[in-house]
Order: C-alpha cells, then sequence, then structure tokens
C-alpha cells in the first residue's frame, strides 16, 4: 500500500486542526461556564438557540454567517475563527516539524492544552486546573516515553522548580507591593512547563516570557498613564522599553566598540534609574490604595494584573519548534 503523499496528509491535518480548534472553543467557553462540553449541543451564546450542522464548520460558518448569529444576529465573537485557525497552523507546523510520528501527536496534544490555558486567560483571566494538572501528567508520560529530551526526574525536578518559582515570587511581590504580581494559575502552567522542558529550557521560556509581556504590556501602560495624565510615568515605561530594545540591538548586532559601549551602557543605567524610580514610586501609591481599600479601581493600568499566562505559553511554543534558533539567539547575545 502506497504511503499518503506528504502535501496530502498536510492537508488532513491542517482540517484536523480546524475541527480539534473548533473543539478547544467549546471547552474553553463552557470550562469558564461550568457546562457539560461532552453532551450538550452547540449554541449560541447570547440567544440560546442550538445550531444548525453546517453553522458549526470551522472558519466557514463564520465567514458564511459574516460574523453574526443566524437567529439572533448578534456579533459573533472574533475568538472562533481565530482558536480554530491557530489550531490548525499547530498541527500543520507539529506535522512539518516532526513529519508523522508519535512525537507530532504529543506535541498536538501539549499544543491544544496550551490554546486552553491561553484561552481562558485571555477571555477571563483564569487558568482551570484540571488543564494544567492534565497537561502536566501528559510533559511526565513525555518523557517517560523518551519522546523528550529529558529524563523523567529531570521533568519531576522541572515541574517543580516551575511552580516554586512562581509561587516565591508571587509571594514576595504581594509582601512588596500588596498585591501578586502572578495568580495562582501562571504557577500551575510553569509547573506544566517544567514538566515538559525540564529546569534548564523553563528558565529560557521564563526569560522570554518576561521579555514578549514587556514588550505587549509596557505600551499599554505609557498609553494609560498618557491617558490619566501622568505624562512622566508615561514617559518613564517608554523609556524601560526603549532601553530593552536598544541593549539587545546593540548586543545581538554588535554595533558599538568597547568605548562607544561603555558611553552607551552609562547613558541607558541613567535613563532607566530615572524611570524606575518614577514606575516605582507609582507601585508604592498604588499599594497605599490597595491598603486603604479607597480605590481598588486604581490598579486597573497595572502590569501586575496583565494576565502573564499567554507570554508563558507563547514562549514555550517556540522554544517548542525553534529551541536551538533561541539559543543561538541568547549565545550571541551574551557575547559583547
Amino acid at each position: 500500500m502506497n504511503e499518503i503523499p506528504f502535501a496530502i496528509m498536510a492537508i488532513y491535518i491542517f482540517i484536523f486542526g480546524l475541527c480539534t480548534g473548533s473543539f478547544l472553543n467549546v471547552v474553553i467557553l463552557r470550562s469558564l461556564s461550568n457546562e457539560n462540553f461532552v453532551l450538550s449541543r452547540s449554541r449560541c451564546p447570547k440567544c440560546k438557540k442550538q445550531l444548525k450542522w453546517y453553522m458549526n464548520i470551522p472558519v466557514f460558518s463564520y465567514i458564511f454567517l459574516k460574523g453574526r448569529c443566524a437567529f439572533c444576529k448578534n456579533t459573533i465573537s472574533i475568538q472562533y475563527p481565530l482558536v480554530e485557525i491557530v489550531c490548525a497552523l499547530s498541527f500543520l507546523g507539529s506535522y512539518l516539524a516532526f513529519n508523522m510520528t508519535l512525537k507530532t501527536i504529543f506535541v498536538c496534544i501539549i499544543l491544544s492544552f496550551f490554546i486552553l490555558l491561553a484561552g481562558t486567560d485571555f477571555k477571563e483571566t483564569v487558568i482551570i486546573d484540571t488543564h494544567a494538572y492534565i497537561l502536566t501528567f501528559i510533559g511526565l508520560l513525555y518523557s517517560i516515553l523518551k519522546l523528550s529530551d529529558i529524563s523523567l526526574a529531570q521533568a519531576i525536578i522541572g515541574s517543580i522548580f516551575g511552580f516554586l518559582f512562581f509561587e516565591i515570587l508571587a509571594r514576595l511581590t504581594k509582601k512588596i507591593i500588596g498585591t501578586r504580581m502572578f495568580g495562582e494559575g501562571d504557577s500551575l502552567i510553569a509547573l506544566a512547563l517544567g514538566a515538559i522542558f525540564g529546569c534548564k529550557i523553563l528558565a529560557i521560556i521564563i526569560i522570554l516570557s518576561f521579555i514578549f509581556q514587556c514588550l505587549f504590556a509596557i505600551p499599554i501602560m505609557a498609553y494609560n498613564a498618557q491617558k490619566n495624565k501622568k505624562k512622566s510615568l508615561a514617559i518613564s515605561y517608554l523609556f524601560v522599553l526603549i532601553g530593552m530594545l536598544s541593549v539587545f540591538f546593540v548586543n545581538y548586532f554588535k554595533l558599538l566598540n568597547d568605548f562607544e559601549y561603555l558611553i552607551f551602557a552609562l547613558l541607558i543605567t541613567i535613563f532607566l534609574m530615572w524611570a524606575f524610580k518614577n514606575i516605582i514610586k507609582e507601585i508604592l501609591i498604588k499599594k497605599d490604595a490597595l491598603n486603604n481599600k479607597n480605590d481598588e479601581n486604581i490598579l486597573n493600568s497595572s502590569f501586575y494584573l496583565m494576565p502573564f499566562g499567554p507570554a508563558l505559553i507563547f514562549s514555550a511554543t517556540i522554544c517548542l519548534f525553534f529551541l536551538s534558533n533561541i539559543k543561538e539567539i541568547i549565545l550571541n547575545f551574551l557575547i559583547v
């Protein structure tokens, strides 16, 4: 019997990914509302009417219905086609990277849980504990079957390290700024990622996730500060972002000689000290507001209230496919 051509198999996997993404949408929404996602039929979340079979075709139904419910004409969330496409591309990427092997199947399962965890975190800043625990078990099984580059012992140690790192950091920040910088869900995500990747790669994932969080969160915080007429704070946030980017480009592309680099480092340090002084002052104001309980809404623009799970998961996905490239970038960055 002839093997299925590579291109045909890729199409099958992409379509299977779309269908899986459609199911993941249901799991995300019903996990948050504590509904059964196996037995109950699909329905519009607004008018509650059951959907016809042709209204459940991944992506195509959204396009055909022009993004609106066929019954109540309310807007359908862009989450539906977005999750379906992301899942399909993830499955296709797994197949292209690892061919049709047992590892590909495991990677697809892992990516599915990544989508679940990121989906609930984005939607309501909630991590479903069961999803994280199942993913942790899958990570351990991944090592037991020798599909991973780490041993079972390394997976267990990585899992413990990930959980303790975020729990300790969260409890320390609670003492310093009055609230946890990371939710308990972030600790559970790290628990699962440690089981999949081990300590060393998890450390890279954590560093990347902080970078991605800053890249996305700092512009939002600067905008909120500007909107609240705190210009010096807005400029401080932007200085931090510009400082991060300039240090990366100067180090990675080796743009300066030793003397020029010394002057550059001195200037960056001065600007960052001024910026962090303003940011710390704002954190202390917010801490006092929390302690006095007179205006908890004052924390709405805070960096530490933005969901960190998606940044962790995005970084883990990159390491799943491009770990050797990431290591090369880090090595090139560190060698000045």
